[in-house]
C-alpha cells in the first residue's frame, strides 16, 4: 500500500511540474511572438526623436546602373552653383560608401535619418528656411515608402539619394553661404570664392551614430565669435517674434519731433516697444507733487534708454525722437530675424582672415586693426556715398605716399570739375591744380569748355601736394583696379557727423597720422617726427612697407558689440535688400527695409 502511495505522489508531481513547464513555454513563445511583431513594425513618424531599434534592418547596395547620380538635384536647379555642389558630393560621397544606403534600410529608416529631419526642420535656428531642404514631401515619400512593407528598394534607394541630396544642399548652404549674386548694379560686391570643402561627406563617413553627427554638424559653422553672438540673438529676436504675433506694435506716428522733458501720445508706444526690445521694463514717471502718473511724459528713465537706442543704431545720441529714430523704433521684429540671419550668411562666406588684419565696416564707418586677432587700433571712417558706393573686396596694403599728388577721375572731371569751369573759367586757379590736354600742360581759363566737340577723355587733371589735397597728408596703397585706397581728407569736421556716407568711394581715416605710426612702426626711423614732417612736404614720397597687411573691407549691418548687445545700421547701399530676396525669398516686400525708402 506505501509503494502505491508513493507511485501516486511521484505521478501527481510529475504532472504538476509538467503542467508548469508547458504554461511557461506557452508564455515564453507568447513573448517571442509579440518580439517578432514588434521587429516587423516599422516606425514611419520621422518626428519621433529615435526610432526602435530593429536588428533585421540593414543598408543595401544601390543599382547604379539605374543611379547614375547625374541631373538629380531638381530641387536645386534653380541656383547652377549648388547644383553642382551637390552633385559632386553625392558621386564622392556614395562611391566611397562603396554605393550603400546611408539614410534608409530595407525594412526601416536609420536613426541618422531621424537626426537629419529634425536638424533640417529647424533650419531656421541656423538662419535658412527648412521649405529649402525638401522636408515637408521627404516625410510624406518616407511614409509611403514603408508602408504595409510593400516598398521596392528601388524607391528607397531613390528617396535616400534625394535626401543624400538635401543634406547635402543644407551644408554646403552652411559651409559657404546661400546667397550667391552678391552685387547690386553699380555697387560693387567682389565676393571671394571658397575652395570646395568635403567637410560634410567625410562627417558621413566617419560618422556612426546620432550624437556624433549632431556634434560634428554644429562644428561646420563658422568659427569667428560674432557668428556664434549673431546666432544667439537670432533666437532671442525669433523667440520675440513667436511671442509677439505679427513681428510688431502698431506703427508709432508723431507730427513732430519729441524733445526730452516733453510730452506726447505716442511716449506710451515708444515705451513699451523699448521695453520689449530691452526686456526691460521703462515704468511711467510718478509726480511726487499732484500725486499723480504721467503716461505721455518724456521721463529721464526713457530718454537714457533711448539715447542706448539710438547708440547701437549709428544714430546721434541725443536722446530726441525724430524721423531716424522712429524708422528703427517701427522696424518689425521678422525684419529683424531676416537682417540677423543675413549677416550670418555673410559670415560664412568668409575664410579665415588669420591672426593679423585690418577690417573696415562700411555701414558702420569704423576703421579696426587687428594683431594676434586681437583689437589694436579703432577709428572712424568715411566711406563712399550711396551714388558713388564704396566697393565691397579684399586687398592688400603694401605702401604709404606722403604729400600725395591726386590724380582726378574722369568720372569727377565729367561731373564736377568741367561744369564749374564753364560757370566760371578761373574757378581752380587758386586751388593748386594742374591740367593737362592729351599730357600738354594747359591754362584751364583758355579752354572752350562750352565746346560741343569738347572730350573729358583728353584731359588730366592732378590737384598737387598741400593743405587743401583732396587725398589730405597721406594715402595707402592696396592695389586694385577700382582707384580704392585709404587716405586723410583735408575736411576733418564730417568725422563729427553719424552719417558719414560722404566719399567719392575711397575710405577717408580720422586719424592718418596714428594710422601711419601703427604700420611703420617696426620699420627704423620712422618717429613721429619724420612721419608729420613727411605728410607735410611739397613733393610726394613713397614708402614700401616690410609688412604687408590684408584689409578687408566688409558690409555687415547687424553685429554683437562685447556687451551682449545687438547693432543694427542703415541699409545704405541697398545690398541687404538685394541678397535678403535670394537668402529668404518667402520675404513678402524687401523693400520695406530699414533705409530703403
Amino acid at each position: 500500500m506505501m509503494k502505491s502511495f508513493t507511485k501516486k505522489l511521484v505521478t501527481s508531481v510529475a504532472f504538476i511540474i509538467g503542467c508548469i513547464v508547458l504554461i511557461s513555454c506557452s508564455r515564453n513563445l507568447s513573448k517571442l511572438h509579440d518580439l517578432k511583431n514588434e521587429t516587423s513594425r516599422i516606425n514611419v513618424d520621422s518626428s519621433a526623436l529615435e526610432p526602435t531599434p530593429i536588428t533585421v534592418s540593414k543598408s543595401f547596395t544601390l543599382d547604379t546602373l539605374s543611379y547614375g547620380f547625374k541631373n538629380r538635384s531638381l530641387v536645386v536647379a534653380g541656383n547652377p552653383y549648388f547644383a553642382k555642389r551637390v552633385t559632386e558630393k553625392i558621386n564622392l560621397f556614395y562611391k566611397s560608401k562603396s554605393y550603400q544606403t546611408q539614410w534608409l534600410f530595407d525594412q526601416a529608416p536609420a536613426s541618422l535619418y531621424y537626426s537629419l529631419i529634425n536638424t533640417l526642420k529647424k533650419a531656421d535656428q541656423f538662419g535658412l528656411i527648412p521649405e529649402d531642404y525638401d522636408v515637408t514631401s521627404i516625410e510624406q515619400r518616407l511614409n509611403t515608402v514603408y508602408k504595409n512593407r510593400s516598398a521596392s528598394t528601388a524607391e528607397i534607394a531613390d528617396l535616400d539619394i534625394h535626401i543624400s541630396e538635401m543634406y547635402f544642399l543644407f551644408t554646403s548652404h552652411l559651409l559657404e553661404g546661400k546667397v550667391r549674386s552678391v552685387g547690386n548694379g553699380k555697387n560693387v560686391w567682389k565676393r571671394q570664392s571658397k575652395a570646395l570643402t568635403m567637410t560634410d561627406v567625410n562627417l558621413l563617413l566617419e560618422t556612426t551614430n546620432s550624437i556624433q553627427f549632431d556634434e560634428k554638424l554644429q562644428k561646420m559653422q563658422p568659427k569667428d565669435i560674432q557668428y556664434a553672438r549673431l546666432q544667439k540673438a537670432l533666437s532671442h529676436y525669433q523667440s520675440l517674434e513667436r511671442s509677439n504675433p505679427g513681428g510688431t506694435l502698431p506703427a508709432i506716428s508723431v507730427p513732430r519731433k519729441i524733445a526730452p522733458a516733453e510730452s506726447s501720445i505716442a511716449i506710451p508706444l515708444i515705451r513699451q516697444k523699448l521695453s520689449l526690445l530691452d526686456l526691460k521694463v521703462y515704468p511711467m514717471p510718478f509726480d511726487s507733487t499732484t500725486l499723480t502718473i504721467d503716461s505721455l511724459y518724456y521721463d529721464p528713465d526713457l530718454v537714457y534708454g533711448i539715447k542706448l537706442f539710438q547708440l547701437r543704431h549709428g544714430l546721434e545720441p541725443d536722446g530726441i525722437i525724430g524721423d531716424k529714430t522712429l524708422k528703427f523704433l517701427n522696424q518689425p521684429i521678422k525684419e529683424m530675424v531676416n537682417v540677423i540671419a543675413l549677416n550670418m550668411d555673410r559670415l560664412r562666406w568668409l575664410g579665415d582672415y588669420g591672426d593679423n588684419y585690418i577690417l573696415v565696416n562700411v555701414p558702420e564707418y569704423k576703421l579696426r586693426v587687428y594683431e594676434n586677432r586681437a583689437l589694436e587700433l579703432e577709428m572712424k571712417v568715411i566711406v563712399g556715398s550711396a551714388q558713388t558706393a564704396t566697393p565691397i573686396f579684399a586687398d592688400v596694403l603694401e605702401h604709404i605716399v606722403f604729400s600725395p599728388t591726386w590724380t582726378v577721375p574722369v568720372s569727377i572731371i565729367k561731373g564736377e570739375i568741367i561744369p564749374n569751369l564753364q560757370a566760371n573759367p578761373e574757378y581752380y586757379s587758386d586751388k593748386n591744380f594742374a591740367f593737362y590736354k592729351n599730357n600738354v600742360e594747359i591754362d584751364p581759363v583758355y579752354e572752350p569748355w562750352d565746346s560741343a566737340a569738347l572730350n573729358p577723355y583728353q584731359y588730366r587733371v592732378v590737384q598737387n601736394p598741400g593743405p587743401d589735397n583732396s587725398l589730405g597728408t597721406v594715402k595707402f596703397m592696396m592695389p586694385n583696379n577700382m582707384s580704392v585706397y585709404l587716405h586723410d581728407t583735408p575736411n576733418h569736421r564730417l568725422f563729427s557727423k553719424q552719417y558719414r556716407a560722404l566719399s567719392h568711394g575711397c575710405v577717408r581715416l580720422a586719424e592718418p597720422a596714428v594710422f601711419a605710426e601703427y604700420l611703420l612702426r617696426d620699420q627704423k626711423g620712422w618717429t613721429e617726427e619724420r612721419i608729420s614732417k613727411a605728410m607735410n612736404d611739397s613733393i610726394p614720397s613713397t614708402i614700401l612697407l616690410r609688412k604687408h597687411y590684408d584689409v578687408h573691407i566688409e558690409y555687415r549691418t547687424a553685429w554683437v558689440d562685447d556687451n551682449g548687445t545687438l547693432n543694427l545700421r542703415e541699409d545704405i547701399y541697398g545690398h541687404d535688400r538685394v541678397q535678403l530676396s535670394q537668402l529668404l525669398p518667402v520675404t513678402k516686400d524687401p523693400t520695406t527695409l530699414v533705409g530703403m525708402e
